[in-house]
């Protein structure tokens, strides 16, 4: 796939000129005027700091267009907002941003490929078109919200240290994007832009990692499996993501947070039935039910002696009890060789297409996790999680099998 790439300067110069006339047309179609949401203090104090770029507070000679062209430059040039440190933190899901940008591409009857072969003019209009289809599509409430409360601290930063110039953009790109009726102008402003760039190109950098660590793989010529730490290592991608990583900032906490986040959503998955990698045996599983009608004993007989009805769910203390129990169990099961048969099952789930491919992002993490030496007790809130998630997924089969 070709690399995105940034777009020449004069390029940037005539596309911003158009922007511009697009702003200026849904400014004054809106009536647009440079007052934020929040309180009359606030409304007060973010139209101070926008002063240094109105000319007639400084010159009565100058026309208000001057003021206009000053808010709109203002505007369309914020791009290098992004090299703030109240930036470095914002970030979209790269892999989803190539997705779309991809998509977009498609929409236009273009694709990246199909992209660089475009005469240049018409491919930088045609990457603009593309850029700003993509930006509207992936910016949530939450990445709007994001940007203007980093926009909001930049500016209480800078006008501790005296940068009025710089205070007067953020202020104006604040008061712009606070509007809630501005929502179709924002893929036209520098800042945003740039934010999206930034993901955009670490998408493009992700992938070109994520198929060379496929790709790699094939290098291994025993028979084990390779874990995803081998296949990083018989490639030139661990350097590359070192290097992406120091590159672009905000990009480690934000895949820090999504590998969470993936983890998290497989874990439920696999408890809820909707991921079932069939990591135990009928038999483990059997043991398992034994185990849940031993911690039950006591209470049935006792409700039994009172003729009281059995109550279906189990109690809170029972469930710690279960849980300590299951925690044993799979301790002692665990041993070496049959450890090394989970891996063998988790390697081949990595390398089958039986799954959906949104699992496979935490199908590889869990191939890496349980590759550790201590992987049993690393790994055993998640091992107790897919017991009870396979105890349940047998029992509905059997009560299938029953009713049948």
């Amino acid at each position: 796939m070709t690399r995105w790439k940034k777009k020449k300067r004069t390029s940037k110069q005539q596309a911003k000129q158009q922007r511009q006339a697009e702003i200026a047309r849904i400014r004054q179609e809106r009536g647009w005027k440079p007052s934020p949401p929040g309180s009359r203090r606030a409304q007060e104090e973010l139209l101070e700091d926008m002063l240094p770029l109105f000319p007639l507070v400084d010159d009565p000679s100058a026309s208000p267009a001057d003021g206009v062209e000053g808010l709109m430059m203002a505007l369309l040039a914020s791009e290098g907002l992004i090299e703030e440190p109240e930036f470095d933190e914002i970030f979209i899901d790269p892999m989803r941003c190539v997705d779309t940008f991809v998509e977009a591409g498609e929409e236009l009857g273009i694709d990246p490929q199909a992209l660089s072969q475009l005469p240049e003019e018409e491919r930088e209009g045609t990457q603009m078109n593309m850029l700003e289809m993509t930006t509207q599509r992936l910016l949530t409430d939450e990445l709007r919200q994001d940007i203007l409360d980093a926009l909001s601290d930049l500016r209480q930063r800078l006008k501790r240290a005296g940068k009025r110039e710089k205070v007067a953009q953020a202020a104006v790109v604040q008061s712009f994007l606070g509007e809630s009726e501005s929502s179709e102008t924002w893929p036209m402003i520098g800042l945003v832009q740039a934010i999206v760039q930034r993901s955009l190109a670490a998408g493009f950098e992700l992938y070109e990692a994520s198929m060379e660590v496929l790709e790699a793989g094939d290098l291994d010529e025993s028979d084990t499996p390779l874990t995803l730490s081998e296949r990083l290592a018989k490639s030139s991608t661990a350097q590359k993501a070192n290097t992406l990583l120091q590159k672009v900032p905000g990009l480690g906490r934000f895949l820090e947070k999504q590998a969470d986040d993936i983890w998290k959503e497989g874990v439920d998955a696999v408890y809820e039935g909707d991921l079932y990698l069939g990591l135990f045996t009928s038999e483990e599983l059997e043991v398992g039910f034994d185990i849940f009608l031993t911690t039950r004993e006591a209470e049935v007989a006792q409700e039994a002696a009172a003729q009281k009805p059995t109550e279906s769910a189990i109690t809170e203390e029972q469930g710690k009890d279960l849980i300590t129990r299951v925690d044993d169990y799979l301790t002692e099961l665990f041993t070496p060789v049959r450890l090394d048969q989970l891996r063998t099952r988790l390697n081949f789930i990595l390398d089958s297409s039986d799954y959906e491919r949104r699992w496979m992002a935490f199908i590889m993490m869990l191939v890496e996790y349980m590759a550790d030496e201590e992987a049993v007790e690393n790994e055993k809130p998640f091992l107790i999680h897919a017991f009870f998630g396979e105890m349940r997924a047998l029992a509905a089969a059997m009560e299938e099998d029953v009713e049948d």
